[in-house]
């Protein structure tokens, strides 16, 4: 370990890997430092009697031609690195045993829509076209412009402080094609009547446009390819080397401090750590409120009856409702369900003959009992909850762990194992790339533009612009 670099990053999930990775491939001295022993954060994968699962990750967007994903691929010539598999269909939206295909293109969308409300033809087109126009000016617009520039007009403007609901509302009332469009507010952790309606407009219109993928093999692969990118490039990870502190001198960011001592840098990227970024970044933390977290519950099957690759279980068409018992009951009547199929487009994620499956669940940090207690209680419900999407399920389970928002936090250090950094609200405030001090700069799911790889990917690629555009300055200088 050098004791001067140009860039010095912290943590190594998706956001600190992405900027790490680019910053090497154009030269920069740089390091990633990450308190745990694996890199990846929430993109990981494990394995256990055979059977392997991402640690709680359902399907990536981002990799259509215009994501922002496959453009970080695309900087650092890796993009044939991984394989990905696209979803097809985007998903099985199951309510209360009405199922539908739900298709990720725009036109094979509006069709389904048609047919589940053809009453509603020209307030189902207005909406498409109005998401659609959100959705091409947030990828062609630096996410705190969209998201924070005070004086922004048009579509983006007319809807930065509305919830998707009140978006809905203008365009349809069909339950049943609301139910469709709403279908992935749990990717968010909100309902309708609280997710912003920019940040569930672009989640939805990613994957609506572009496709929703399984990477190959496992999620960690996608990790791998980053950080053989970062090493490739003669940059340097640090695993098990936890940063204490960043140093500051004449109100400027210009190294870290780890367990073995000062580390010099002309630039810092902090990716890891709510508390200690918003500290730094002059943010009062207790305005906010973290997101949701998950449940899961592991499954080892043989001979299992035929499971989508992704499918939500919802009790009706209320999606609304869903989220009423997140903070008591991950089972409750209200409770929905992704299930999540692995091996269906992996198979050697699973021993032959069997499938390696996730049951997930939305769920609160703070619980009606302690997690500790009841996890394995909570896991006998949840997976009588799965018996009802999947008819058969529970009898071919032979193996089965459960993860709670505790093991969350234990594993990547996100405060109350938040899945999406700040709660995707309206009035949440994110932290900025780059905000008050000189030096400092931010990436992750605590900042612009929010939760999701694709997110992250997106805002380690900013962190890394905004820091090397301060290194060659002063060099100049």
């Amino acid at each position: 370990m050098k004791r001067l670099y140009d860039i010095a990053v912290i943590g190594a999930g998706i956001g600190g890997l992405t900027a790490g990775a680019l910053l090497a491939k154009k030269g920069y001295s740089v390091a990633v430092f990450e308190a745990g022993h694996v890199p990846g954060g929430y993109c990981t994968s494990f394995k256990r009697q055979g059977f392997m699962f991402d640690s709680c990750l359902d399907a990536i967007s981002g990799w259509g031609e215009y994501g922002w994903l496959r453009k970080v691929f695309k900087k650092l010539d890796i993009e044939e690195k991984i394989k990905m598999v696209r979803l097809e269909p985007l998903r099985v939206d199951n309510f209360a045993g009405d199922k539908i295909n739900v298709p990720g293109t725009i036109p094979e969308l509006i069709n389904l829509l048609y047919g589940i409300s053809p009453g509603e033809k020209d307030g189902i087109l207005n909406l498409l076209d109005t998401m659609e126009e959100i959705y091409r000016i947030a990828m062609s617009t630096p996410p705190e412009v969209v998201y924070a520039y005070p004086g922004i007009k048009g579509v983006i403007g007319k809807y930065r402080d509305k919830t998707y609901k009140e978006l809905l509302d203008e365009f349809i009332t069909s339950p049943r094609a609301r139910a469709v469009m709403c279908d992935r507010c749990a990717f968010l952790g909100l309902p309708p009547s609280k997710v912003s309606a920019l940040v569930m407009t672009i989640m939805f219109m990613t994957y609506s446009s572009g496709g929703g993928y399984r990477i190959k093999g496992g999620a960690c692969n996608l990790t791998d390819a980053l950080v053989d990118a970062l090493l490739g490039s003669g940059g340097e990870l640090h695993l098990n080397a936890p940063v204490s502190d960043i140093i500051i001198e004449d109100g400027k960011a210009c190294g870290i401090i780890v367990a073995g001592g000062k580390i010099r840098a002309k630039a810092v990227i902090a990716a890891a750590g709510a508390a200690a970024m918003c500290r730094v970044a002059g943010i009062n933390a207790d305005a906010n409120k973290t997101s949701v977290s998950f449940y899961m519950v592991y499954l080892g099957l043989k001979d299992a009856p035929e499971i989508p690759d992704s499918m939500g279980y919802y009790p009706g068409y209320d999606i609304e409702s869903t989220f009423a018992d997140v903070a008591r009951d991950v089972a409750s009547p209200n409770a929905s369900l992704e299930i999540i199929n692995y091996s269906g487009l992996s198979p050697a994620m699973a021993p032959g003959g069997h499938t390696s499956v996730m049951l997930m669940s939305k769920a609160g940090y703070s619980y009606a009992r302690p997690w500790n207690e009841c996890r394995n209680y909570e896991a006998d419900r949840v997976l009588s909850l799965a018996e009802k999407a999947i008819p058969g399920i529970k009898e071919s389970v032979v193996f089965r762990e459960t993860a709670t928002p505790l093991t969350l936090e234990k594993y990547t250090g996100n405060l109350h194992g938040a899945a999406f950094g700040w709660e995707q609200s309206v009035s949440n405030t994110r932290i900025s790339s780059h905000q008050r001090l000189r030096g400092l700069f931010f990436a992750g799911h605590w900042t612009y533009p929010g939760g999701g790889i694709e997110s992250v990917a997106a805002s380690g690629a900013a962190a890394a612009e905004s820091a090397a555009a301060l290194v060659n300055k002063e060099a100049y200088n």
